[in-house]
């Protein structure tokens, strides 16, 4: 997996059209990413739903969202 920074650092974003291309593409990472980590959620067993873990995952998805949002509402 490429570094954060080799995958914005092919990008040029030199222009305000580039830069919101540029958040496009990050934003659609951050909803690959939140997918999965709400589906890794979704498989925690009942028993389980109150341990850290569980509360751990669930925070993720909701900073993930909102993240999303913010970047979302930038341009």
């Amino acid at each position: 997996m490429p570094a954060f920074k080799s995958i914005l650092g092919s990008h040029d974003i030199s222009t305000r059209v580039k830069r919101r291309k540029a958040v496009e593409f990050i934003i659609a990472e951050l909803k690959f990413i939140r997918k999965a980590e709400d589906d890794y959620l979704h498989r925690i067993p009942i028993n389980l739903q109150d341990s850290d873990a569980y509360t751990a995952a669930d925070i993720c998805v909701e900073t993930l969202d909102e993240a999303i949002n913010i970047l979302s509402d930038a341009f």
